[in-house]
């Protein structure tokens, strides 16, 4: 059994990667969750893909049947057994939880081909009937207490910090902080995450592609940087557009 840290670093690892785990006919579907559960749960997931909701997961995961009003979370294992499914069924993992009418998935063969890797695409429930939340190992005790610590109060710095507003939309430039300025939540449009590159300022590069985030996600934000706002989470910055934050609490 993995931290759920461990599991959201993995589920970044393998995009882009094409898996194979029982090495038959290709890159199916079930070959990326069948990898991810036995990798997390030391539990080897049997059957076709619509079959994963029967096995016995012996108690370090929940099946729980899609309702119009659940939400997965990221890291469950979505799956599929209806419409165009009903066959074989489809499997996928959760990379982003979205809200009641759409997910960011992290699939193999939603083509049928079996060629392509590990791939994001936004789903909209179809067909989707279960998910499987696994259990995760305890993060630790200082994991466990700096969750329960609110962002310290930040003193405003610099010019641009007067001007963070909350309703408003995320300011252009702010300073680099240990703690978060304010929390924003992404607007309608969702937002994809950059990757920065270069060793300062005069040479920062942004490229558009890391992660994406449905509409109502909240963020913490760190620093702004000619528009980029700086976010963090298991161990590692991303950055998103200023203008697809809507700031919701000032610290």
């Amino acid at each position: 059994m993995k931290t759920y840290s461990e599991a959201r670093a993995r589920l970044r690892w393998y995009q882009g990667r094409y898996i194979d785990f029982d090495g038959w006919y290709g890159y199916q579907c079930a070959d990326l969750a069948v990898d991810y559960i036995y990798w997390l749960l030391e539990i080897r997931m049997w059957g076709n893909a619509k079959d994963a909701i029967n096995n016995d997961f012996k108690n370090m995961a929940t099946v729980y049947e899609n309702t119009p009003s659940f939400v997965p979370q990221i890291g469950d294992v979505a799956v599929f057994t209806k419409g165009i499914y009903k066959q074989y069924g489809h499997i996928g993992l959760v990379f982003n939880g979205g809200n009641t009418n759409q997910f960011l998935i992290l699939e193999q063969n939603y083509d049928g081909n079996a060629n392509t890797p590990a791939k994001l695409r936004w789903d909209n429930y179809y067909g989707c009937t279960h998910f499987i939340r696994p259990k995760y190992k305890s993060e630790g005790l200082m994991n466990k207490i700096t969750n329960k610590v609110k962002p310290p109060a930040q003193k405003a710095v610099g010019k641009s910090a007067s001007k963070i507003t909350v309703g408003s939309k995320a300011p252009y430039n702010l300073k680099w902080s240990k703690g978060a300025y304010f929390n924003a939540k992404i607007d309608g449009l969702g937002a994809t995450s950059a990757t920065r590159y270069g060793d300062n300022r005069t040479n920062y590069r942004f490229d558009v592609g890391q992660a994406v985030y449905a509409p109502g996600t909240l963020i913490y934000v760190f620093e702004i940087i000619d528009g980029w706002c700086r976010i963090y989470w298991n161990n590692h910055n991303e950055w998103i557009w200023h203008e697809r934050l809507i700031v919701k609490e000032v610290f």
